[in-house]
């Protein structure tokens, strides 16, 4: 899942979760519409039936007479609707007449403002159907002098059967506004309450997704982090070990079967990761297929011995495929007062320290790995100042044809001469390699060289072919032939002079750069070499596939020379007539004795490069060789 994807999901749930609040809330308004109208008709229900029964208990012949507060029918109808203001839901109840278009008070039970006998009030349209016999109540709250009410009134009738006068109930809306107050508030609380606890989950979910590894959907770095503040807190953290796990040539994987199924691989792992941990333990993806893992004390083995291999069955192109997955593991047992922060450090360094060891995939952090990384450190902060110094020195190793002893080529090797005293190569190349560092340093190299053979050729001296090292890392360098061409021709230098080297293993990174650049560099009239060969693991498919005009034997081919139960010769032997065959110049590396070259001339491969001639020699005292050209 990449992190448009992740926003995406985060994105609709926040929808879902605001729909729903706005859902509610809609609902929460209907429910309240519909109760408050159903207490406000209820409550005018019972006016109108109160209004009722007081307009029928009155005598409505008796009712006619009433002229003023004297009148005895005036005390009668008084004590017959005063009984009625102990209801509870009761403002106010009153009679009316309406004579002579005018409605006018007759006798009103309010006991603190009652209105006079015969004083007028405004006939209103809800009061209309009380004049023609029917029941009815105030479609809308009134307001007048006595306040704010509805009112309920019923028609009262005299022997005739005649409307004579009406009943008014005024009902008390406080009540009801109380009622609604209450009902209303109930709402907002459960509206609140939903939306507090709709905005907690959503928090929940999204610090959730935000801690979690989208891909693998285990944990991420941030989470474990947390989790070891944790521990650290309650003194805990020591109890574990950490463990950092990756996969082993996860980038061949991932040319050989694809990103997409390299994604499926890596989930796949996670849960195999997440399966080993027990209570307690934790595992997370901290970027590409790095793991960190915190184990309890005592169970680094019993996880080491299940780590590898891990059988994975995946469907390809060209049907399933079954994978053995290796990994690589650096383990640190946490002490008091470490962090996550140096824990994962130490770890690194214990892994790195097994890459380029095919037998060695796991690690425990020792103290001298942090000695190294010092070491590295200074020389990748000390490099870029050594470029601009001109510390970096250019070095000559011939290479001699061993039938007439004569120099024939050399291969150009670069030296770090830092504060009078020489670095070793073997010490600032790997470092410079893993950082991506050594491109630079190879170029920087490659123009020495042509710079050098443009000067000799101006001074008269008759240059030898000379072979530049070029990192596999160039592989992935598009521009890689171009870039080489254009060096070539900055400094008018015959390509005859000019050999490319690479190793073996270039191959196994990335084979079609590797056969496209041979094949530009061909064209140019450049020849190419590869070096170390015998080493690697591809070294048939080399030679068949890729057509290099120089094989470089290893040294390590020499090593059991004379050990006749090893077959020694026999293989060095068969491996340059094998090579030679295909049309390829051999030249053999690390050659130290007379007894050596009298079997390379028995095989037939007449170059040579070893101290038994030369060491790698600065460029005056080469200068001097290519003046005195036999050895």
């Amino acid at each position: 899942m990449n992190n448009r994807t992740f926003r995406m999901q985060r994105r609709y749930s926040w929808y879902i979760v605001l729909t729903g609040l706005a859902a509610f809330i809609l609902l929460g308004v209907v429910i309240y519409v519909n109760v408050s109208n159903m207490m406000i008709n209820q409550s005018k229900n019972n006016a109108m039936g109160l209004a009722v029964i007081a307009a029928n208990e009155i005598d409505g012949d008796s009712f006619e007479t009433i002229q003023s507060e004297r009148d005895d029918a005036y005390f009668d109808v008084l004590e017959k609707i005063t009984k009625y203001m102990d209801y509870s839901m009761l403002q106010y109840i009153y009679t009316m007449r309406y004579k002579n278009e005018k409605l006018t008070f007759v006798v009103d039970a309010d006991p603190k403002n009652p209105a006079a006998c015969g004083e007028e009030y405004e006939l209103l349209p809800e009061m209309e159907p009380a004049l023609h016999g029917q029941a009815c109540c105030d479609s809308k709250l009134i307001k007048d002098k006595w306040g704010s009410f509805f009112s309920a009134y019923a028609p009262i009738f005299n022997s005739e059967h005649e409307v004579v006068g009406m009943v008014g109930c005024d009902i008390r809306t406080s009540d009801i506004v109380d009622r609604l107050t209450r009902l209303r508030n109930v709402m907002i609380s459960l509206i609140t309450i939903f939306a507090i606890l709709s905005l907690i989950s959503m928090v929940m979910i999204a610090h959730d997704m935000l801690q979690r590894d989208q891909l693998t959907e285990i944990s991420n770095e941030s989470r474990l982090k947390d989790v070891a503040a944790g521990l650290k807190k309650k003194n805990r953290l020591k109890d574990y070990t950490g463990m950092i796990v990756n996969i082993k040539d996860f980038k061949y994987i991932n040319q050989q079967i694809g990103f997409y199924k390299g994604d499926e691989i890596l989930r796949r792992y996670a849960h195999y990761l997440s399966r080993l941990i027990t209570h307690g333990e934790y595992v997370a993806r901290t970027g590409s297929d790095n793991f960190l893992m915190l184990v309890k004390k005592g169970r680094e083995d019993e996880i080491l011995n299940v780590l590898s291999p891990l059988d994975l069955s995946i469907e390809t192109e060209n049907g399933k495929q079954l994978l053995h997955i290796f990994s690589r593991c650096g383990v640190y047992p946490i002490e008091e007062g470490d962090h996550l922060s140096n824990v994962t450090n130490y770890c690194t360094l214990a892994i790195n320290s097994t890459r380029g060891k095919d037998s060695e995939d796991y690690a425990w952090y020792t103290d001298s790995m942090s000695a190294q990384m010092v070491e590295e450190k200074d020389i990748l902060s000390n490099y870029r100042q050594a470029i601009t110094n001109g510390e970096f020195k250019v070095y000559y190793q011939p290479k001699v044809n061993i039938d007439d002893r004569s120099l024939c080529g050399a291969e150009a090797l670069v030296r770090w001469i830092r504060n009078g005293s020489m670095v070793s190569p073997g010490q600032f190349i790997p470092i410079l390699e893993n950082e991506g560092k050594i491109i630079e340093l190879d170029f920087y190299v490659f123009e020495q060289v042509c710079k050098d053979i443009r000067r000799w050729m101006d001074e008269g001296l008759n240059p030898v072919r000379i072979s530049s090292n070029f990192s596999k890392l160039h592989l992935k360098n598009p521009n890689l032939s171009k870039q080489v061409l254009d060096i070539v021709k900055k400094y008018n230098i015959s390509s005859d002079y000019i050999e490319i080297e690479l190793t073996e293993s270039s191959g196994y990174t990335d084979f079609y750069a590797l056969e496209k650049f041979v094949r530009d560099m061909g064209n140019a009239g450049i020849y190419t070499s590869i070096d170390d060969f015998g080493t690697g693991y591809s070294s048939l498919s080399m030679l068949k596939n890729i057509n290099v005009d120089v094989v470089k034997i290893d040294k390590s081919f020499f090593d059991s020379l004379g050990d006749k139960k090893q077959n020694g010769a026999n293989l060095v032997g068969n491996v340059i007539r094998m090579i030679k065959d295909l049309n390829r110049i051999v030249i053999c590396e690390g050659v130290e004795t007379e007894e050596q070259v009298e079997f390379l001339k028995s095989t037939e491969c007449n170059i040579v490069q070893g101290f038994l001639f030369d060491k790698p020699l600065p460029v005056e005292q080469f200068e001097e060789r290519l003046k005195l050209p036999k050895y």
